[in-house]
């Protein structure tokens, strides 16, 4: 069956096929079904949304409810088939700490995905504003790190074709709007003159920096790690971290995650006192699993250097997304404080 472009061309019959649930019980079917939008203040382009099940009959492990996510087609949303290709390729039969998929269709050269995930709404949300705790940080990196460690320098990574990379960013030209756009939405804000000057020399040569970034070891990564993309489990015995949002899925080294989440999501006191201990926790769970080779002041200082992961986001969300609001305002200048902070905490110049 044809995947749905929209919400309103969702059927009883797709999501009958889609779930399996005939394969669960036989001559069973999605009886009816009521859809709720989510997620009207985030960055995704397309469709979120939860639909609420009912079956013709009792079908033994039958979702209640699932998350849709479409994606529209062309150039409308860069990043639309990425997210169908980690799901369907990348994480499809692994214990990865990410939602379960019960249907994922991904076309590659359209630029869009469908996916039916597993709903997850009654995990704990953590606010962005206010920043997780070391804590929560560290089961995040714990959930970064088995996904990394799967996928450490794995040669298949090279041939993979929907994969976000750097080297075709346009970081020099949104560079160059940065200041302006700044200006714009946060006319009291002072940039950080150290960040200023690596992103000059990162906007000479996005090529090199790229390179940087993405060169061995090479993993999976996420490229958006930051609290408002994690679920935290506070039920079960083992708590958790369940990562989501996974549409600019990349190939990089993996501590430019962690590096990510903890500029974007600790407050800057919290992450100079833990930045360290956390960095070595990701470095022993990964020597755990069976990564060698890789000491832990290589992976320190690239921790350090991979601030670029998150300059390059920040700054594409400043100048190519629509800030316009009280939430995202406050969003990106929580942001920016956060960022600005670990510039004045180290020097990634010196370490390229």
């Amino acid at each position: 069956m044809n995947a749905p472009d929209t919400p309103e061309t969702i059927s009883k019959e797709w999501l009958t096929h889609s779930l399996g649930i005939d394969q669960l019980r036989r001559g069973a079917v999605v009886s009816s079904f009521r859809i709720e939008a989510v997620g009207t203040e985030t960055g995704w382009v397309g469709t979120i949304a939860c639909i609420h099940l009912s079956y013709s009959t009792h079908v033994e492990g039958a979702p209640a409810s699932v998350i849709i996510k479409i994606s529209p087609s062309g150039t409308e949303d860069p990043f639309g088939s990425f997210e169908g290709f980690f799901y369907t390729d990348i994480a499809n039969g692994r214990n990865f700490s990410v939602p379960g998929c019960y249907y994922g269709f991904n076309d590659v050269e359209a630029g869009r995905s469908v996916l039916l995930l597993e709903d997850l709404s009654h995990l704990a949300t953590v606010d962005f504003i206010g920043g997780c705790s070391p804590d929560d940080a560290e089961l995040a990196v714990l959930a970064l790190a088995d996904i990394h460690a799967y996928w450490w320098n794995d040669p298949s990574i090279a041939a993979m074709q929907g994969l976000v990379s750097f080297e075709t960013s346009l970081f020099d030209t949104w560079w160059v709007e940065y200041e302006s756009s700044i200006r714009a939405l946060l006319p009291d804000v002072v940039l950080s003159k150290r960040m200023m000057q690596f992103g000059d020399v990162f906007s000479s040569d996005p090529l090199a920096m790229a390179r940087r970034i993405e060169s061995t070891p090479t993993t999976i990564v996420h490229r958006d790690v930051h609290v408002d993309n994690l679920l935290f489990d506070r039920v079960e015995t083992k708590h958790r971290a369940v990562i989501v949002d996974w549409q600019t899925v990349g190939a990089a080294k993996g501590v430019s995650d962690v590096a990510y989440l903890l500029i974007s999501s600790l407050s800057p006191t919290d992450r100079l006192v833990a930045e360290r201990r956390l960095v070595e926790t990701y470095h022993n769970r990964l020597m755990n699993l069976g990564i060698d080779g890789y000491t832990l002041e290589e992976c320190w200082t690239d921790y350090v250097v991979s601030v670029a992961s998150k300059l390059f986001i920040t700054v594409a969300a400043t100048t190519k997304l629509d800030n316009d609001t009280p939430r995202r305002r406050a969003w990106r200048t929580k942001d920016l404080e956060r960022l600005t902070a670990f510039f004045r905490d180290h020097d990634p110049i010196t370490h390229l």
